[in-house]
């Protein structure tokens, strides 16, 4: 097993790649286009060497690190930091209105190198994949009185939209969100145009259809969830007296 990951913002550009063989753990990191550093480490079974594995890619993506899918060369200009950016302002120019903002960024992209179009598809998909997690699950559903499967998609990517400080907060403690989601609109919050960005900026780029797109961007799986709450009031206030006083 192997797994790369990326930082890239307007100061770093590093690599941190990690990888198993049997009971032997070897992590490679490093500046980007250089042959870095490793250390290796044997465990004592494979079991411990995964546990292992699943620490340290955890702190690694908290501290903004983004798997690579190694289906063609990144030879974008967009990264993490150029991504929020243009989340941010398309958020801006449109007050907050999620669709708008979605038009925009299509627009935006339409206009860039192919890579780029990419590259935005695959960084999205990883942050989205990154919030599929129990805590945000239950806030999802105290805040809008219930959350099914695509309901909690659609949330993510909605939550996406509002850009990195709130993101990153409400991933850190879901009752950041309290303050920012009026109760009024809270059964309103769809972000479901967020996921199609990139697919349909390619589109308009190329003439060619979502197949060929989602071929060049390629799939990051969810993590598996183990819940820790249950779809009721007591196990929900439980959890997020904050926002349950507030939305329930």
């Amino acid at each position: 097993m192997k797994r790369n990951f990326i930082y890239k913002d307007e100061k770093s550009d590093k690599f941190w790649t990690i990888h198993l063989e049997e009971k032997t753990l070897t992590v490679i990191f490093g500046k980007s286009n250089t042959a870095g550093r490793s250390n290796v480490k044997e465990f004592p079974t494979t079991e411990e060497a995964q546990k292992e594995i699943e620490k340290l890619i955890k702190e690694k993506t908290r501290k903004g690190y983004m798997e690579v899918i190694d289906i063609a060369p990144n030879t974008s200009n967009i990264g993490v930091a150029e991504f929020w950016n243009l989340i941010e302002r398309a958020k801006h120019k449109t007050f907050g209105d999620v669709e708008e903002q979605s038009e925009i960024l299509k627009e935006i992209l339409a206009e860039r190198p192919l890579e780029d179009i990419i590259e935005f598809g695959r960084i999205f998909e990883y942050f989205h994949a990154l919030s599929y997690n129990s805590d945000l699950w239950a806030a999802a559903y105290i805040i809008q009185g219930g959350c099914s499967d695509d309901m909690f998609d659609y949330f993510r990517a909605w939550l996406i939209a509002q850009g990195k400080n709130v993101f990153e907060n409400a991933i850190e403690n879901p009752e950041t969100l309290a303050k920012i989601i009026p109760v009024e609109e809270a059964e309103e919050i769809d972000g479901e145009c967020m996921l199609y960005i990139a697919d349909e900026a390619y589109e308009r780029k190329t003439g060619n259809d979502m197949e060929k797109f989602l071929d060049l961007q390629g799939f990051v799986d969810f993590p598996k969830i183990e819940f820790d709450w249950e779809d009721d009031d007591d196990s929900l206030k439980k959890k997020f007296p904050k926002l349950y006083k507030i939305f329930s």
